[in-house]
C-alpha cells in the first residue's frame, strides 16, 4: 500500500480524494447516516470537497477533470448514459420540490419537507459520483478506493461483534440500542448491517480477484515452487484481505438476516459463474475463491458463529406463512415474530396502489410514509415508513419515470462491469467489474424485501462502486507508457 500514496498525495486533487475516502469510512457510524443531521453533514462534506476541487482546478486554469495523480485516459463516452440518468433523477426530485403546492402541475409533492430531504440525499449520491469520476483516474487510486471500502466494512464488522458480545442496552448518537440476539453494529436495523457487510464482501472479492489477475511471478517448478508460492501468498496483501473478510462473514452471519445472508451467497454463486464465463483470466481464481468462501467461511466458521440460527429463521419463515389469509391480510392481529416471504411482500403489494394512483412522476421523493396510510388495507397493523422493497418505493415516490432513470444507472454500470471483465487489461479494472456485478446481484436481491438503498451509508458505498467502474483505466500502465514512448519516437 505504501507505493500507492506518494504520487496521490502530491496531486492537486489529493484533498478531494481523501475527503471521499473519509466520507466512505464515516458514513456507517452515525446510525448509517440515516438521520437528518448525519445526512446533512455527509452531503455537506462531499459537496465541499467537490467545490474545493473545482476551485483548485479553476485557479490553475484547468478543468476539474485534470490533475490526477498520474496521466489518465479519458472517460468512456458511454458514461454519458448513467450521468444522464442521474441528472434526470435529480432534476425530477428538484422539480417535485420546486412545484410543491401545485398538485395540478402533475410534477409535485405531497410533503415538501420530505422531498427536500430526499433531494439532499440524491445530491449526496450525485456528488459522490462526480468525485469518483474526477479523482479516481488511475489504477493506484482505484485500488485505494476498493481497499478503503473493505477496510470500512471490516471496522464495522469488528464493532458489530464487540457490541453483540457486550449485550444489554446502550445509547449511540442519541439513539437507544437494545442489543438482542442479532448483531447490529452502529445500524439500528440488523438487516442494514447485513446489506453493508454484503457490499464490503463484494468489494473484498473484487480486490482479491484483481490481485490474481495481475502478473504472476515466475517460480521454480516442483514442491519448492509450490511452497514458495504459498508463502508468497500468505505474506501478501491478498492474504490479509482474505482474513479480514472472515470477520465480515462472521458479522454477516451474526445479523441472522435471512435475505442478507441468502442474497450474498446467491450473488457469490451466480456472480462467480458470470465472472468465470466472461473473464478467462479470472476464471480459475473466481472458482477457487467462491469454493473457499463457501467451505471455510460458511461451513466451518458460519456454523461456529450461528449459521444454524439463520437456517432456523428460514425454517420459521415457512411456518409463518399460515398468518396470511385468502385476502392477503394477517390473521390473528399482529404478525408472528418470523414473517414469511408472503408477509414481507404484502406491504409492497399494497403499495402498488400508490403507483397506480400517480404512475408517471409519483407522489414526491421521500413521501412514502405520508402517502401509504390511506392505501393500507384494514386489518394490517403498524405504521410503515418504508415499503420494504426499494423498487416499489422508488416507483411510488418518483413514478415509473423515476424508476426507469434509477434502474438505468444500475443497468448501465452492470453492462460496463461486464465489458471490463471481457476487455480490460488492467487488473484493478477487472476486480472492480467483478465487485460491481456481485454488488448488483447482492443488493438487487436483498432490496426485494428490504430498504437498504434508503440508508445513506449503504447507498453511498453502492454509488461509489458503480461510479468507479467508469473512472478506472482499462489498459495497463505498462501498455500506456510503451504506447506513449512509441508515439514520441515516431515524432
Amino acid at each position: 500500500m505504501g507505493g500507492l500514496w506518494p504520487g496521490s498525495l502530491r496531486a492537486p486533487d489529493a484533498p478531494a480524494f481523501a475527503a471521499l475516502l473519509l466520507a466512505i469510512v464515516w458514513a456507517p457510524w452515525p446510525l448509517g447516516s440515516n438521520r437528518p443531521w448525519a445526512l446533512g453533514l455527509l452531503a455537506g462534506w462531499v459537496w465541499l470537497a467537490l467545490l474545493g476541487l473545482a476551485a483548485v482546478r479553476a485557479q490553475q486554469g484547468r478543468s476539474p477533470a485534470n490533475g490526477a495523480a498520474e496521466p489518465a485516459a479519458a472517460l468512456p463516452p458511454a458514461v454519458a448514459l448513467p450521468l444522464a440518468c442521474l441528472a434526470g433523477f435529480s432534476l425530477l426530485a428538484l422539480g417535485q420540490w420546486a412545484l410543491r403546492g401545485l398538485p395540478s402541475a402533475g410534477l409535485s409533492t405531497i410533503d415538501a419537507f420530505a422531498t427536500q430531504n430526499f433531494l439532499l440525499t440524491t445530491l449526496l449520491y450525485a456528488g459522490a459520483w462526480l468525485l469518483v469520476l474526477l479523482t479516481v483516474r488511475s489504477s493506484a487510486r482505484a485500488t485505494v478506493l476498493l481497499v478503503t471500502i473493505v477496510g470500512a466494512a471490516m471496522l464495522q464488522a469488528f464493532a458489530a461483534v464487540a457490541l453483540q458480545a457486550r449485550g444489554g442496552s446502550y445509547y449511540l448518537f442519541f439513539t437507544k440500542f437494545d442489543q438482542g440476539a442479532r448483531a447490529m453494529g452502529t445500524f439500528p436495523n440488523a438487516d442494514h448491517l447485513a446489506g453493508y457487510m454484503g457490499l464490503g464482501l463484494c468489494a473484498g472479492v473484487g480486490f482479491l480477484l484483481a490481485g490474481f489477475a495481475g502478473k504472476k511471478e515466475q517460480r521454480a517448478a516442483g514442491w519448492r515452487g509450490n511452497v514458495v508460492g504459498f508463502l508468497s501468498f500468505a505474506l501478501s496483501a491478498k492474504m490479509l484481505v482474505r482474513v479480514l473478510m472472515v470477520s465480515m462473514v462472521v458479522a454477516l452471519v451474526m445479523t441472522h438476516s435471512r435475505m442478507g445472508n441468502g442474497a450474498f451467497f446467491i450473488a457469490l454463486l451466480l456472480g462467480g459463474s458470470v465472472i468465470a464465463t466472461f473473464s478467462q483470466v479470472l476464471r480459475r481464481p473466481a472458482l477457487w475463491l467462491v469454493a473457499s468462501m463457501l467451505i471455510v467461511d460458511v461451513v466451518v466458521i458460519g456454523q461456529w458463529v450461528g449459521l444454524d440460527r439463520v437456517a432456523q429463521r428460514l425454517s420459521d419463515t415457512v411456518e409463518a406463512s399460515v398468518g396470511i389469509n385468502a385476502d392477503g391480510l394477517l390473521e390473528g392481529g399482529l404478525p408472528p415474530r418470523e414473517t414469511s416471504l408472503a408477509q414481507r411482500l404484502e406491504v409492497p403489494r399494497q403499495s402498488l396502489a400508490l403507483v397506480a394512483e400517480k404512475p408517471w412522476f409519483g407522489h414526491g421523493g421521500g413521501t412514502y410514509y405520508t402517502a401509504f396510510p390511506p392505501h393500507k388495507q384494514p386489518g394490517y397493523p403498524w405504521h410503515w415508513n418504508y415499503a420494504h422493497n426499494d423498487y416499489v418505493q422508488v416507483a411510488a415516490d418518483m413514478g415509473l419515470v423515476g424508476l426507469a432513470l434509477w434502474l438505468g444507472i444500475g443497468v448501465s454500470s452492470g453492462w460496463r462491469a461486464l465489458q471490463l471483465l471481457r476487455t480490460a487489461t488492467e487488473p484493478i479494472a477487472q476486480g472492480l467489474g467483478a465487485a460491481v456485478l456481485l454488488s448488483l446481484c447482492c443488493l438487487g436481491l436483498h432490496t426485494l424485501v428490504d430498504f437498504n438503498l434508503q440508508i445513506p451509508a449503504n447507498a453511498l458505498t453502492f454509488s461509489v462502486l458503480l461510479a468507479a467502474v467508469w473512472a478506472v483505466p482499462t489498459a495497463g500502465g505498462r501498455q500506456r507508457r510503451s504506447g506513449s514512448s512509441s508515439r514520441s519516437r515516431g515524432r
